[in-house]
């Protein structure tokens, strides 16, 4: 019975990995819509890579602060 278990978890992996590439078009579709499903249980298990890049932070900080010392530009220049 190991034998069958082994050669069916085989033939499970090669339909989700490469089906849609040598199937007919029914089952084609199957496999794809298979692996795009087990892709996102897998990719729902990660963290949440939604990170803004230090360089739009660091553009946002340059910003608010030339915001923040525009009006007192003149005395700025002026200390030594």
């Amino acid at each position: 019975m190991k034998p069958l278990g082994s050669i069916i978890l085989v033939l499970g992996l090669i339909f989700v990995a490469v089906g849609d590439s040598f199937l007919p078009k029914p089952l084609s579709t199957v496999s794809k819509n298979v692996r795009t499903h087990v892709n996102n249980i897998f990719l729902s298990f990660t963290p949440n890579t939604d990170f803004e890049k230090p360089s739009k932070q660091r553009d946002a900080q340059v910003e608010d602060m030339e915001e923040r010392v525009k009006g007192n530009r003149k005395q700025l220049i002026e200390r030594p």
